[in-house]
């Protein structure tokens, strides 16, 4: 008689190691729920590589940390742009660090919700741009794709991106939309002014767009006769004025800084003096009757348009090193010499300057005149009074901006070189909003390239489109015949 074959396991067996795998996979479920609930709750990003997800700067980890409201961050975009990738991981990131920002993707290109989004920002269709929407209880910003990076323009034959400015444009764009402070910027007229809501190539409807875009709204103060500028008036812009103040005029002007105004002051290339001249005396301010030339500095093919590249380390000037500003017939603004000054004098800092072959040319009569003094000329100051110099001013503190040139912001020369940025950075500084001066730098876009001869491409060719696709066939066909066998 044959041997029965021992059973392996017997029934308890079987059913204590069926137990087990039950239990053990049960055990890892519920591992792997916490994690994911954990990972929910205190939620930990870090960066494998420095182009992969970029850390925010300790500046915008503060502005998004002490968010109260809701905002809705909303990227408009065509995905397949290049951009995409960049602006999709920088708006994750955001959002992953405040439960305060709602972060939505949207491909303009699709029906339904982008046609819901260009209804309600009353964007046109079949214009689309890409974009990022900040929405904050019916303030919002748009930030465009084309603003978001900076280029390599010395090679004509090949414009390069070398900088992605998303960073500094979201955390302006977080501040500007959840502030709920709305601010009023009034703009003077009837003594020639540009004109702020106008869209002629001399208006600064342009401007003005920019104050509206920084929540900031705007109004007119026309006409400025001798009327009591208004309370709640945060920024008094005097753009390109060519008629003479009136002593009551001048004495309210005077009244407002007193009491802690803050000032735009952009004079036009005509010489005929309007008052302001002696009221920005007082505030220890040289405003030049002349005209600033720069044969180095001067455009090409336009020698009226200065290109000023010298700026100082100041907070409305910092970030624009490495820029420079378009300036029409500009004339010299800088600090008044004199003796020794009060504690409480106004603080008067040299802004933009000339190269070192700039000329101050006065007593100009028929287009030509003399030539005053050379070197390195001042055209444009920033003044500051209050309490404490240097640091953010309130109720008490005044601010003022001075430029020897009010053609540079207006329509036409808006968007030339740095001229937007600067309208920005003065404006904000003013205002005392430190957070939107632009101290979150650009990211440089780091470029590779790989070197290859000809014959090292065929080989590359050979390995890629024959060799690699050839040995996956072959595999396959032993497997094929293996099994057939």
């Amino acid at each position: 008689m044959a041997d029965e074959s021992p059973v392996s396991f017997s029934g308890w067996r079987r059913w204590s190691i069926g137990f087990n795998v039950v239990l053990s996979t049960l055990a890892l479920l519920a591992i792997l729920v916490m994690v994911n609930y954990l990972a929910l709750q205190f939620s930990w990003r870090f960066s494998l590589g420095e182009s992969a997800n970029p850390r925010l700067t300790p500046l915008t980890q503060r502005v998004i940390t002490s968010l109260t409201n809701t905002v809705s961050l909303i990227v408009f975009f065509d995905r397949s742009e290049g951009l995409f990738g960049p602006v999709r991981e920088l708006a994750k990131e955001y959002e992953a660090r405040s439960p305060r920002i709602k972060v939505e993707f949207i491909d303009y290109r699709m029906p339904g919700r982008a046609e819901m989004i260009r209804e309600k920002y009353k964007l046109v269709s079949g214009l689309d741009s890409s974009r990022v929407i900040f929405d904050c209880n019916g303030r919002y910003k748009t930030i465009l794709a084309s603003e978001l990076s900076e280029f390599d323009i010395s090679d004509p034959r090949e414009i390069k991106r070398t900088a992605f400015k998303g960073e500094q444009l979201f955390t302006s764009a977080l501040v500007s939309v959840a502030d709920p402070k709305q601010l009023k910027a009034y703009f003077t007229q009837g003594h020639g002014e540009h004109d702020p809501a106008s869209t002629g190539d001399r208006a600064m409807s342009k401007f003005a767009q920019l104050l509206t875009e920084n929540n900031i709204e705007v109004q007119s103060l026309a006409p400025f006769n001798g009327i009591e500028i208004p309370s709640d008036c945060q920024l008094l812009i005097i753009a390109g004025a060519e008629k003479t103040f009136t002593s009551v005029e001048l004495d309210k002007i005077q009244q407002y800084l007193t009491r802690g105004g803050r000032l735009l002051v952009l004079f036009p290339w005509d010489l005929r003096r309007t008052g302001l001249e002696r009221l920005l005396g007082e505030w220890n301010v040289e405003v030049g009757l002349n005209q600033v030339r720069d044969s180095v500095q001067a455009q090409a093919g336009d020698s009226q348009t200065l290109v000023a590249s010298q700026f100082a380390n100041h907070p409305v000037t910092r970030p624009l090193q490495r820029s420079s500003l378009n300036m029409v017939i500009p004339r010299s603004i800088g600090q008044r010499l004199q003796g020794k000054l009060a504690a409480d004098a106004p603080k008067v800092t040299e802004l933009v300057f000339t190269g070192l072959g700039g000329e101050v040319v006065g007593r100009i009569e028929n287009g030509r005149g003399e030539i005053e003094r050379k070197g390195a000329i001042s055209l444009a100051v920033a003044v500051e009074r209050g309490g404490i110099q240097g640091v953010n001013a309130n109720l008490g503190s005044s601010r003022l901006v001075v430029v020897g040139n009010s053609l540079f912001l207006s329509n036409v020369l808006f968007d030339g070189g740095a001229n937007r940025d600067f309208a920005h950075l003065a404006v904000n500084w003013l205002l005392s909003r430190d957070l939107l001066l632009g101290d979150v730098p650009p990211r440089a876009i780091p470029r590779y390239r790989v070197n290859v001869t000809e014959h090292q491409l065929q080989r590359l060719r050979l390995i890629f489109l024959v060799i690699v696709p050839g040995a996956v066939l072959l595999l396959g066909l032993l497997v094929w015949i293996r099994r057939r066998s």
